[in-house]
């Protein structure tokens, strides 16, 4: 077994492109493979450079790599005549930061950029920020998933994204809630692995004077935070780190203004009667989501800093619950590039959902969307 150490590039490649690695990077070894193999694969890695012509190949090797190596980097070449698709993407798995150049011969630095960028992400102080924006209500008895799943944020962020903060808002709770959040902020390394002293901090709690069932924390969020990209998540550690990593790739490529989730095909532990309401949910607002979303009310959703600025002003905090289907109505008129990806889910115990209450008032706030029409430009 060939033995390597983790500060190596690993290429796999069939050299069609005729790259040369070692001239254009000149402070790492390279070693080249023709395919990955599992020896290869058992061995600490940061970055992993694909290399094929034919993109079905890469997005196998891709997968055999992060079948082994889930968290490692992945920069991908193609080309503009064979170029990889949004759709060949998606379907890489893993949770490791993913990169694509569209390969030409005077792209030599920006190659060596990228290699850098994935070795040492913590020296990109000017690097994109995203912001994890968790709505959060009564949840002093369910407090365990929350801060389960701020730890797996925390690590993700110091992994993959270094430039990352969680925004923990709280929807006007009457318990505890905000002092646990409070205690979380204070555990937390607030600069964690980075290099610029002046960002954000990692971990933010905040309460909104009054519950606004989700709405308002959406509106805090956008009116407040400065960021690249946004992710509006919900709090009980209900989704995998896997695919909110899987639709940040996606929109820091570029190809779409907003990733929206959806779980009714894969949600554990949901009740029947959840399940039907939420699919008559879907035959009526159907005439209000962009092409190809069939779902708006699955709580994970990544956007864009542009895509945020342009919804904001068209939003109504009295909407609640509704209002992830006004924001995706609000993206279909303004003619954003809007994309639905299946999510796993857990349904979990103790949610503040009110199944009939909250399904009327669904149903009476498709007035007033269908209201925004006339306003949105």
């Amino acid at each position: 077994m060939e033995v390597f150490i983790v500060r190596d590039i690993v290429i796999f490649t069939d050299h069609e492109r005729n790259i040369s690695y070692t001239e254009i990077n000149r402070f790492y070894a390279v070693k080249y493979f023709a395919e990955p193999r599992a020896d290869i694969l058992l061995q600490p890695v940061l970055c992993c450079i694909v290399d094929y012509a034919d993109p079905e190949r890469v997005i196998a090797a891709s997968n055999t790599i992060r079948a082994s190596l889930p968290e490692v980097a992945l920069l991908l070449i193609t080309e503009m005549g064979a170029a990889l698709s949004d759709n060949d993407l998606i379907r890489i798995r893993g949770v490791g930061r993913i990169s694509l150049i569209h390969w030409k011969e005077n792209y030599r630095s920006k190659l060596l950029l990228e290699i850098q960028k994935h070795f040492h992400p913590e020296f990109l102080s000017e690097g994109p920020h995203t912001a994890f924006i968790l709505s959060v209500y009564n949840e002093e008895q369910r407090f365990r998933h929350v801060r389960r799943f701020c730890e797996r944020l925390q690590a993700y962020i110091q992994a993959h994204l270094i430039e990352g903060s969680i925004y923990l808002i709280d929807d006007g709770s009457e318990d505890r809630t905000l002092e646990l959040l409070e205690g979380i902020e204070r555990e937390t390394n607030l600069a964690a692995g980075r290099i610029n002293e002046n960002v954000i901090p990692l971990v933010n709690a905040r309460k909104l004077g009054r519950n606004t069932r989700k709405a308002g924390t959406y509106l805090e969020g956008m009116r407040t935070i400065e960021a690249d990209y946004f992710v509006f998540v919900d709090a009980d550690d209900s989704f995998f780190i896997e695919d909110i990593a899987r639709m940040i790739n996606i929109v820091k490529m570029g190809y779409y203004d907003i990733i929206i989730g959806t779980k009714d095909n894969s949600a554990e532990n949901r009740p029947w009667l959840r399940f039907w309401i939420s699919k008559c949910k879907q035959i009526v607002s159907k005439p209000f989501l962009p092409a190809g979303v069939i779902d708006s009310q699955t709580g994970l959703k990544v956007m864009s800093a542009v895509a945020v600025r342009r919804i904001f002003p068209h939003l109504k905090e009295e909407l609640g619950l509704a209002v992830d289907l006004e924001m995706m109505f609000i993206a279909k008129k303004l003619k954003l590039r809007v994309l639905q990806l299946p999510v796993e889910c857990i349904d979990r115990d103790g949610s503040h959902i009110e199944v009939w209450r909250d399904s009327v008032r669904f149903m009476r706030s498709l007035v007033d969307i269908w209201r925004l029409d006339r306003r949105i430009r």
